[in-house]
């Protein structure tokens, strides 16, 4: 989230809301309801852990907080906006700005080193070649990767691939 949306916020303002969230897949000639009338609200500088047993829905909440997916019915709410009825550019956007992503396989690129694998976003975000690495060191500094910034992912333990996807998560926070 970027510094001027962060400033708003509360600790009792809702950051997301779900209200009556439910995610239909189409399986053969019938259909598997992977979320059912979820409501959730999680406020400013709150923490949350999503658990349950494999195949209770986690994958699908979590995607379609992440903008990755869409409800087929209810309302999704982050910072207030109406998520559930935005366009693509929309929520690729949000994507970008709002939200930060740190994925159970990394998804790094392979063929770039760990600074360039965090600069990814800010890419995206339209930052300068300057400010990209600059920032890029910052985050992998303070996961403490600052001595394997010019390694490869396949040059890592899995450890330290996963502080690169947190420290790429993490790069735009302070945008």
């Amino acid at each position: 989230m970027n510094q001027a949306a962060q400033q708003e916020l509360t600790e009792t303002d809702a950051i997301i809301q779900l209200t009556g969230l439910q995610r239909r897949y189409a399986m053969g000639g019938g259909y598997i309801d992977a979320l059912r009338s979820v409501d959730l609200e999680v406020l400013a500088n709150d923490y949350l852990a999503i658990m349950g047993q494999s195949g209770s829905g986690k994958s699908t909440l979590m995607n379609i907080i992440g903008c990755l997916d869409r409800p087929t019915a209810g309302e999704y709410r982050l910072r207030d906006k109406r998520v559930s009825t935005m366009d693509d550019r929309q929520l690729a956007k949000i994507r970008n700005q709002e939200i930060g992503f740190v994925f159970q396989t990394f998804n790094l690129l392979p063929r770039m080193t760990a600074l360039a694998n965090v600069e990814v976003p800010l890419i995206y975000s339209g930052a300068k070649r300057k400010e990209r690495v600059a920032r890029a060191k910052e985050a992998l500094t303070t996961v403490g990767l600052e001595d394997r910034m010019l390694h490869r992912p396949s040059e890592m333990s899995g450890g330290e691939r996963q502080r690169v996807a947190i420290a790429r998560a993490l790069v735009l926070a302070g945008r």
